[in-house]
């Protein structure tokens, strides 16, 4: 198999200092200037929401969805899954990239599983 057989493009995030690629939603959109309403550890519920096309959207700290520390960026990516829109704090958008990184499969968040709430 030829070295290129081994690398994808995809759009990328990092969190911290590691860098994620996401393999089941596509980012649509993203803003710079976010901030939350309060912050929260509990993984399980959005610790705030934003907007987008007129569709209230949830946002999650995606470093602690990933069982990391939480992030103190105020970036966020707008998701687009087949099951609607999420958005996640993420200390920088990358962008397109054609490299092996670590992936986030979004569908194993169990992110639409539930009730979702207003803050």
């Amino acid at each position: 198999m030829p070295l290129s057989g081994y690398f994808r493009a995809a759009t990328a995030v990092r969190v911290h200092d590691t860098l994620y690629m996401f393999v089941d939603g596509t980012i649509v959109a993203r803003a710079d200037n976010w901030r939350p309403l309060g912050k929260t550890h509990d993984k399980r519920r959005a610790f705030g929401h934003s907007s987008y096309r007129g569709e209230l959207v949830p946002v999650y700290d995606l470093a602690v969805m990933l069982g990391r520390e939480p992030s103190n960026s105020c970036q966020i990516v707008i998701v687009k899954m087949k099951e609607g829109y999420v958005a996640f704090v993420v200390d920088e958008y990358i962008g397109s990239i054609s490299a092996v990184d670590d992936t986030i499969r979004l569908s194993h968040l169990d992110i639409f599983h539930r009730v979702q709430e207003a803050a």
